[in-house]
């Protein structure tokens, strides 16, 4: 199921790893036409959790959020990637 936010809100988005990525993951925004809306950094809760807090758009549609982080082992890098869609538009009361 898609998630529904209400145009202005702010959320939280959370990103969580298994390890401790090399630096605090970006958490970005785009449009379904792949334009970016937002990059913002990561704060960081504990070595393996983050959040972003993100005003909503005003605008009704569907958008796409995107994590990323990168863990280096032994020279090689990992990429953590974390993809997701959610639609903005009025929530009415049953």
């Amino acid at each position: 199921m898609i998630p529904i936010f209400e145009p202005g809100n702010t959320v939280q988005f959370t990103f969580v790893s298994s390890v401790a990525p090399d630096s605090a993951p970006i958490f970005k925004v785009t449009g379904v036409a792949e334009t970016i809306i937002a990059s913002i950094t990561g704060i960081q809760s504990t070595t393996t959790a983050f959040y972003a807090m993100y005003t909503i758009p005003t605008s009704k549609g569907y958008y796409i959020g995107e994590w990323f982080a990168q863990k280096t082992v032994n020279s090689s890098a990992y990429n953590f990637v974390k993809k997701f869609v959610w639609r903005v538009d009025e929530i009415s009361k049953p």
